[in-house]
């Protein structure tokens, strides 16, 4: 699934490709994808629509819309679910194998494909509030990472990937970050001490922005057709080509050597997800 990093660089991929266009359809080819509404209830919403601007929180992205002649704006909100991407091609050009759904936007059109049929694009606005504060937001503060771990006798893995208190932070990266605060994913989260926790925070905020950072600098595979590492617009047929054993630190190196202190990186499972770690350097307490 593609975690905030992923979303954040497409959120600014995209951007500068719709705003300010109009939306002359609307098509949906997996109605699955369109809950609670119905495809021609979520096309009549959006139909004849400019879009005003596009957004992120945690994992979700949207479209901030406009009717003509309104000040008004209301959201397309898009998840990407497991194997969703977002991209915009030319309105001639073939569809890709498993879209979802399509919006016209005169000689462009912006296309949501999902081999999985996952992902979500609704109108609502529910998801949206429930989620916690945003990882990479200005109001993620050590306080609000206190205040998430110290309510909850969860294991701190299992905590940090709800999103109704931290938004954005998936499998994926909770392993890095727990990795680079030398924290144990089995740890108590009620437990860390607020060095811990500070260090915590720093890791999640370093951790993201430079993910974020990496993606901006790379011409990457939107449409998930080219050459990749497999975790979704990261390498493309660019010269440019970073695999999972670069990005990361211990995602994805089961049995490889820890780059702090040279042990063997394990992987175990954890409430029934692949936690990566390093039982040297991330010891509980």
């Amino acid at each position: 699934m593609p975690e905030l990093p992923e979303v954040e660089v497409l959120r600014c991929h995209l951007e500068p490709l719709l705003v300010g266009k109009r939306i002359s359809d609307f098509q949906v080819l997996k109605p699955r994808v369109v809950r609670p509404e119905s495809p021609q209830q979520l096309k009549n919403g959006v139909a004849g629509c400019s879009i005003k601007g596009v957004g992120r929180k945690g994992k979700f992205l949207w479209l901030d819309l406009a009717k003509a002649r309104s000040r008004k704006t209301f959201r397309l909100t898009i998840h990407l679910g497991m194997t969703g991407r977002l991209f915009v091609q030319d309105s001639g050009d073939p569809l890709p194998g498993h879209t979802a759904a399509v919006l016209g936007l005169g000689r462009k059109r912006l296309v949501f494909r999902d081999p999985r049929s996952f992902g979500r694009v609704t109108l609502e606005t529910d998801s949206l509030d429930q989620l916690g504060v945003d990882a990479l937001s200005d109001e993620f503060l050590v306080e609000r990472l206190r205040d998430a771990l110290a309510s909850t006798g969860q294991a701190v893995k299992v905590r940090l990937m709800d999103q109704r208190h931290i938004a954005g932070l998936g499998n994926i990266y909770v392993c890095e970050v727990l990795h680079l605060a030398r924290v144990s994913p089995f740890e108590a989260a009620s437990k860390l001490p607020l060095g811990k926790v500070k260090a915590l925070h720093q890791a999640i905020r370093n951790t993201l922005q430079k993910q974020v950072e990496l993606g901006l600098k790379l011409k990457l595979d939107f449409a998930g057709e080219g050459k990749s590492d497999g975790l979704f617009y990261f390498g493309s047929a660019s010269t440019q080509t970073p695999q999972s054993r670069e990005r990361f630190r211990v995602y994805g190196r089961e049995g490889e050597v820890c780059p702090t202190c040279g042990s063997k990186i394990v992987r175990v499972e954890q409430s029934k997800r692949g936690t990566f770690f390093c039982p040297q350097c991330q010891q509980r307490e």
